[in-house]
């Protein structure tokens, strides 16, 4: 009786589950497959013709696969979700760790996870060259399209700039690092018309044009964490967080000290008040902010409005 669709399908599903689990790339041969499906070598045979030639159907899910039809038996790779001993592209690196760094206690899970991989397939500078963050307007994406191809090939640009002042100026930047805090989106790299590094806010770049000029990263440059590391005005906060939470502040700000009460306490730069106010409340009565006064007054009156 022969084979209806279904069965044939399913006998395929089960050829593929089986064929994923191994962690060799060696063919295997009818025989094997045959006596492991409990089906002849004909049978087996006909299942991986149809395999081959699956119709449209089928294809967005078995796109990755590749098959290969040998005298004494036959291969099934992959380069998607069935793929064999398991590998990471840099992409799906990058998506992994940016996802567990997200979370309380992943960044150390995130570590190990780049360090087991192979070299090749660690996404090259990441942290050094962009955080990852919310989507950009319609503009910002396209400056940060321009300011990317930069960077990555070390190439100048040109920028129309609005800066603090409101009055334009055009600039030639090597961009060094893209990054987003707080929505915003910045460039920080070396500024010709300065001869200095400087931070430029994406939004206020009302034209970007990549230019042939190559350049070459300035020895003493250091990439910076956060934007507001290089923003003029900041001033420095000091906040103590309980034993409590005090591992996970730890993962995100290692550059902290204990007091003597076995709070962790940590030095931010602050050029934006209403950002620290929401950073500081997200923790709750986890966090006091020891100074400055403004700040801490800023906070009181987060959480009790006045009148």
């Amino acid at each position: 009786m022969a084979d209806t669709a279904s069965t044939q399908l399913s006998r395929l599903a089960g050829l593929i589950a089986w064929v994923s689990q191994r962690d060799s790339e060696e063919p295997i041969s009818y025989r094997a497959a045959a006596a492991r499906l409990g089906v002849p070598e004909s049978t087996l045979r006909e299942d991986l013709e149809v395999l081959v030639g699956m119709g449209d159907e089928y294809k967005p899910w078995l796109a990755s696969l590749s098959v290969g039809l040998l005298a004494d038996g036959f291969t099934v790779s992959s380069r998607g979700p069935f793929r064999r001993p398991l590998r990471f592209t840099a992409e799906e690196v990058l998506a992994l760790t940016a996802e567990l760094a997200g979370i309380r206690g992943g960044k150390a899970l995130a570590s190990k996870l780049v360090a087991t991989l192979p070299r090749a397939a660690r996404p090259e500078l990441a942290e050094e060259s962009f955080l990852v963050g919310p989507a950009p307007s319609g503009h910002v994406e396209q400056v940060l399209a321009v300011v990317r191809e930069a960077r990555d090939g070390r190439r100048a640009v040109e920028i129309n700039y609005c800066g603090s002042d409101g009055e334009p100026s055009r600039r030639t930047i090597h961009p060094y690092q893209v990054m987003e805090q707080e929505g915003n989106w910045y460039c920080y790299g070396w500024c010709e018309a300065t001869r200095d590094y400087r931070l430029f806010r994406c939004e206020r770049v009302l034209e970007a044009r990549l230019t042939s000029q190559a350049f070459k990263i300035v020895e003493s440059f250091k990439p910076i964490a956060r934007a507001d590391s290089r923003l003029s005005g900041a001033v420095e906060a000091k906040v103590a967080f309980e034993p409590r939470i005090a591992r996970w502040i730890r993962e995100e700000h290692p550059g902290g000290q204990e007091d003597g009460r076995g709070r962790y306490v940590v030095r931010f730069r602050v050029a934006d008040p209403a950002w620290f106010v929401r950073e500081v409340l997200q923790y709750g009565d986890g966090a006091e902010v020891l100074e400055p006064d403004s700040l801490r007054e800023a906070v009181k009156r987060a959480v009790v409005p006045a009148g």
